[in-house]
């Protein structure tokens, strides 16, 4: 009988502490395409793209594909991100301008 209440005290317990900090994770893997995000964000394929092949980006190759999970998209996106400081996105911005300069030539 001891034993059983201290189970249904830690389950007690359990249950305070997770109605106060609950967060919802889903047990189902939920992968989206670059087709799927430019829906989900209405962004262009192209910034779409650029931003699954930015190192700091959590998508993954599946074949042909580039995936990311549903998970990570929504973490990716919860934390402020500045493209002036991000070397990747520096580094493909002198790349563009680079181009446009020489198609004016």
């Amino acid at each position: 009988m001891g034993r059983s209440k201290t189970i249904l005290n830690r389950d007690a317990q359990w249950n305070e502490v997770s109605r106060l900090g609950r967060i919802y994770v889903s047990s189902e893997v939920i992968m989206y395409s670059i087709e799927d995000v430019v829906r989900i964000t209405r962004w262009s394929k192209k910034v779409v793209q650029n931003l699954f092949n930015d190192p700091s980006f959590p998508s993954v190759n599946y074949g042909k594909h580039k995936l990311v999970e549903n998970h990570a998209l929504m973490q990716f996106f919860s934390v402020r991100r500045e493209k002036e400081f991000e070397q990747y996105w520096m580094r493909l911005h002198r790349k563009e301008s680079g181009k446009k300069g020489k198609e004016h030539v």
